[in-house]
């Protein structure tokens, strides 16, 4: 599925369910909630430990990311920006700027 098709199906579910699309600090907050979620499970582990949990877990973690895409999605479609070219805009640029040569890369 295209992100921009992701973000229609979002955008008819609120419809479909009444909810608005107007921004609100609430889905900043949700969006920031489903994070804490997926990042208490990795806290003060190690490299290995963080493996080995990601292994135990792994369907917490798929579930979180879903649910933080539909919140980021729903997101978009309340502050009327477009996800798709959103999303290319800032891999063009992370890509210029990470894809120099000589320019050391301190991505985490």
């Amino acid at each position: 599925m295209l992100i921009s098709e992701a973000q229609k199906l979002v955008k008819d579910f609120a419809r479909k369910n009444k909810w608005k699309d107007e921004p609100n600090i609430d889905k900043f907050d949700h969006v920031h909630e489903e994070l804490i979620e997926m990042s208490q499970y990795m806290r003060y582990k190690n490299a290995n430990e963080r493996k080995h949990t990601l292994k135990k877990n792994k369907a917490v973690f798929e579930d979180g990311i879903g649910d933080l895409l539909f919140s980021v999605l729903r997101l978009a479609n309340q502050l009327d920006v477009d996800a798709e070219k959103a999303f290319t805009a800032a891999s063009n640029r992370i890509s210029e700027k990470y894809n120099k040569t000589g320019k050391e890369n301190k991505l985490v």
